[in-house]
């Protein structure tokens, strides 16, 4: 079977937690003898190590700060021996060897690395709660060796010195070295072993130093590989600025990316990691459990979300490509800024129809939060264009007792459900929606947050006891879409540069990256960017 690859880039700390969640939930679909829909070969290569053995390694680059690694290798251990059979002595003096201090390895990753599956627990959820600091302390998979950049210009989380501005960013990508060793060594080798290359999946952070990475690279991409262009995620965590001028800074990081991703891309998607002031304890956080203030569970609603809307692009029987996806969600459009809503897990009751969960109320989604625009539920009214994908109703049916329901719902007639509830968002030509049978495997590295009405199934069950041990599988629902109510998000961003300090510029200017003029030109993008979308009601 043919493959139109995807090269997936993840840039920054925050972008390699939700990365990390994407690439475990690929493993666990290895883990299923039972799913049949998703084509593989889209974001992973086939390869040999020096052993002559056969790997199948992500198509990934991911860049991260010096001390951000934890226990995980530069080079894999699928490709150890390369390494050491290039290391050849050429000093025949005296020499002093100073060795690090081991990581210490969380019970997750001892347990990876012992032979035997006896006796594991089907979960590690508890001890990673309380054991994450870095992202590859839940990181289950092996990396081609061209995979991980570190970058030793900065350490992570350091105070003193911190990769905080988007001109930190933009002065490292300036170095001739740098751009050797992401774009030729890392970027072009992945790139020229591909057969058809749909184009690249960028998740970067939006709110430190790594925009400014992030934004030259969306640049270089779109130089390069016109033709191949970036749908671009900007992760926005939780973020707990000091002083006012700390929140000036990170708000322009922001705005710079997305300027960024507006010229550069072929679909922006700003991402905001849900907060406590967003939870709806009745509406789409009724049924988990955690305020998402630990990195370890937010990124892994974030990552899912990603992961389940574009699952489109990976399908064995009519994929969509990657770039035809963000025209339909543009909606023919120049427009370049979208929104992704994510409901997880999707109520699907064990003694209630699908086509009961699949409704809207006064055209809201309440089981669904927008991570765009931080709305507590997704609102469909009309649109420009859309992209949605349910997935897993027409298994976890099988396990649903529902008067008159004598089999499990197919993928078309819940696609048809699907497309019924969105038809007041957008409708036409820019609307493609999914119906998959696959659930959102739930791998023994993804929080346990699920309310104790969610049974090992995904359904939703009644009773006080509730479920007893973990949740296996859950149903999904993911959209894509752009909207009018975008404009307000851009304007935002367009205030933010037309009304930034001259004690805030200094910080961008000194390297030359970014004047007070950059930040007013750019501004006043935004704002025709905004205007684009529609009418905006000043606050």
């Amino acid at each position: 079977m043919s493959a139109r690859e995807i090269i997936t880039v993840q840039v920054g700390h925050s972008a390699n937690f939700v990365g990390t969640h994407f690439w475990n939930i690929q493993d666990a679909y290895f883990e299923s003898s039972d799913e049949p829909e998703i084509n593989h070969d889209v974001l992973f290569r086939a390869g040999l190590n020096v052993q002559g053995e056969e790997t199948y390694t992500p198509r990934l680059v991911l860049l991260d700060l010096k001390g951000s690694l934890g226990s995980l290798k530069k080079a894999s251990p699928l490709y150890e021996a390369a390494e050491e059979e290039t290391t050849t002595p050429t000093w025949s003096g005296k020499v002093q060897k100073y060795e690090e201090e081991p990581y210490v390895k969380n019970a997750f990753l001892r347990g990876l690395d012992e032979d035997t599956t006896d006796n594991k627990p089907q979960t590690y959820a508890d001890h990673l709660d309380t054991s994450v600091s870095v992202w590859s302390d839940f990181n289950k998979l092996y990396y081609h060796p061209k995979t991980v950049l570190e970058i030793h210009n900065y350490m992570h989380d350091d105070d003193k010195r911190p990769f905080s501005t988007f001109a930190q960013g933009t002065d490292i990508f300036a170095q001739a070295d740098f751009i050797d060793q992401l774009f030729d060594e890392r970027i072009r080798f992945f790139a020229e072993e591909c057969d058809s290359l749909q184009g690249f999946n960028v998740l970067a952070d939006a709110l430190d130093g790594f925009s400014g990475i992030g934004a030259s690279l969306l640049e270089l991409i779109n130089d390069e590989f016109p033709k191949n262009s970036s749908v671009c995620f900007g992760i926005h965590k939780p973020a707990h600025p000091q002083s006012e001028k700390q929140s000036s800074v990170i708000s322009l990081n922001s705005a710079l990316l997305m300027d960024a991703g507006i010229r550069n891309s072929q679909l922006y998607v700003p991402l905001y990691a849900p907060t406590p002031s967003v939870m709806a304890t009745s509406g789409w956080s009724k049924y988990l459990t955690t305020d998402f203030r630990k990195p370890y569970h937010w990124s892994a609603f974030l990552a899912a979300g990603i992961e389940t809307v574009l699952l489109p692009t990976r399908l064995k029987a009519n994929p969509i490509g990657l770039l035809d996806m963000a025209d339909v969600v543009r909606g023919g459009t120049a427009r370049k800024v979208g929104a992704l809503s994510v409901g997880l897990p999707l109520p699907l009751h064990a003694h209630t129809p699908y086509t009961e969960t699949l409704r809207s109320t006064r055209g809201e989604v309440p089981w669904m939060v927008d991570l765009t625009s931080s709305l507590t539920h997704d609102n469909l009214k009309e649109g420009f264009g859309q992209c949605a994908v349910v997935r897993g109703i027409p298994k976890l049916a099988a396990s649903q007792s529902v008067e008159g329901q004598h089999r499990s719902p197919s993928t078309t007639e819940t696609l048809q459900a699907l497309d019924k509830m969105l038809k007041t968002a957008v409708t036409g030509p820019y609307s493609q929606n999914f119906s998959l049978r696959t659930p959102l495997p739930i791998a023994a590295s993804f929080p346990q947050f699920f309310a104790k009405q969610v049974d090992a199934d995904g359904l939703i069950v009644n009773g006080k006891l509730g479920r007893q041990g973990p949740v296996h599988q859950v149903g999904a629902l993911a959209r894509l879409h752009m909207s009018p109510q975008l404009s307000k998000l851009v304007m935002k961003n367009s205030k933010c540069m037309l009304s930034v300090s001259a004690s805030v510029v200094g910080l961008y200017e000194r390297g030359g990256d970014v004047t007070r003029e950059d930040f007013r030109a750019k501004g006043e993008d935004l704002a025709e960017v905004a205007y684009s979308y529609g009418d905006i009601d000043e606050e």
